[in-house]
């Protein structure tokens, strides 16, 4: 932009530019106007008013220019100028780098269908522990779902306490609700042997026989490579996931481990070594001979039509899973040892979701 013959006044050809002092710093706002003469004009008289009301202290950036990025910077009262959207938008934008996949698709959810819709207007100086506590005795969501929405919102709120912008979280003077963790359901000895019969022999027998007896996340039996069995240890490191058809890492820290393999699960391997070890993956989408693409196509290929024809209930994949933890704990295992097979920092989880077969687990043998 060139100087035009009033100072502090630059023009371009749809565009003019202030500049002025405040605070010591050069602050530069474009305003989207044709340099006409009469424009000229009323932006001279606009910046004469500018630097009045900074010489007398008077100056409110906020209100002579409420869209700049400056003014925000300059508040002295910050949080009466960001709505909860802008705040959470901010908060995400700073942290989704430090997700794993899943977390961040869950999050970026929970803000779009439940944060952004019912507190997204709000100004931040205005929101109160009230406002949350009377949406939270009004939702016709889960109480697991209000908990998640008072934890994205207190994480938020708590990057505005680190930059100084409020002093306190309104977010820790709200009591989360306690609701009743369901009770998982794991297949019976006779439902997983119902299953397997049912699955057709080959591929898609070996990689849920494999799951039944691991216990490991869909997504870290479709990541696992070769790279990571170690047949003469007995044992694989879990060390990816596939997540909605991505190499992700996995769940937690906790979940990167090493998993000890039982001879049930030993067999599989045996059987699967020979269907393409080098294609670098464990379990192979038959058709393909590739890496399945998500957990999704060999349930929908599979799975859902063996437990129907097994005649067992339904129970999703996953369940496998809990079949596992279940049995180890039933046959005496030790709860932490359980913990570890399936990639929780303690064993914590384990009397939280197994309780019932912990009573079983008497023995405690490693």
């Amino acid at each position: 932009m060139k100087a035009t013959q009033y100072t502090g006044i630059y023009a371009g050809k749809n565009a003019v530019r202030m500049e002025f002092i405040y605070r010591h710093q050069r602050c530069r706002e474009t305003i989207h106007v044709r340099p006409t003469e009469s424009n000229l004009r009323r932006l001279r008289d606009h910046l004469e008013e500018v630097r009045m009301a900074i010489k007398i202290g008077k100056f409110d950036y906020f209100e002579y220019f409420p869209e700049s990025k400056n003014a925000l910077q300059f508040s002295d009262k910050k949080a009466a100028h960001i709505t909860i959207e802008q705040m959470m938008t901010r908060w995400y934008e700073q942290s989704y780098k430090n997700w794993a996949f899943s977390t961040e698709k869950a999050n970026r959810g929970r803000m779009d269908n439940h944060v952004i819709p019912n507190f997204g207007k709000i100004i931040v100086d205005d929101f109160t522990p009230s406002r949350f506590r009377e949406w939270q005795r009004t939702a016709t969501v889960s109480a697991k779902t209000v908990n998640e929405v008072h934890s994205l919102l207190s994480q938020a709120f708590d990057f505005l306490v680190y930059d100084d912008i409020i002093d306190q979280n309104p977010m820790k003077r709200v009591r989360r609700l306690k609701h009743q963790t369901k009770e998982v359901q794991p297949f019976t000895p006779e439902e997983r042997e119902k299953i397997l019969l049912a699955l057709p022999e080959g591929y898609a027998r070996d990689f849920y026989e494999f799951a039944f007896w691991t216990g490991l996340r869909t997504g870290e039996q479709i990541g696992l490579r070769w790279e990571n069995v170690d047949l003469e240890r007995k044992v694989i490191f879990i060390r990816e996931s596939i997540v909605k058809g991505r190499r992700a890492g996995t769940k937690t820290k906790g979940s990167n481990r090493t998993h000890e393999l039982n001879q049930k699960a030993l067999k599989v391997l045996d059987r699967v070594i020979g269907y393409g070890r080098q294609k670098g993956y464990v379990f192979l989408d038959p058709r393909f001979l590739s890496r399945w693409v998500n957990d999704g196509v060999p349930r929908e290929r599979f799975w859902t039509k063996a437990v129907k024809k097994a005649n067992v209930r339904y129970l999703r994949p996953y369940c496998c899973r809990h079949t596992y933890a279940s049995t180890m704990l039933s046959d005496g295992k030790h709860p932490m040892w359980v913990a570890q097979q399936l990639g929780h920092k303690d064993w914590g989880m384990i009397r939280k979701i197994y309780g019932r077969w912990l009573k079983d687990a008497t023995n405690h043998n490693g």
